[in-house]
């Protein structure tokens, strides 16, 4: 998570809150979470909709 902080310019602690799900994103923010972290963000959505 500290690297992923890093990554997007902000602290471990906001990757923590999204990735345990206490924060949700935006769609704009999940644009720029996706394109920063390097993940296809339609896959992504695929596997929410599944759920």
């Amino acid at each position: 998570m500290r690297e992923a902080g890093k990554l997007l310019g902000k602290p471990h602690s906001f990757v923590a809150k999204i990735e345990t799900g206490q924060r949700r994103l935006d769609v704009i923010e999940y644009v720029w979470y996706s394109q920063s972290l390097g993940f296809d963000m339609v896959a992504g959505l695929q596997s929410i909709v599944k759920q």
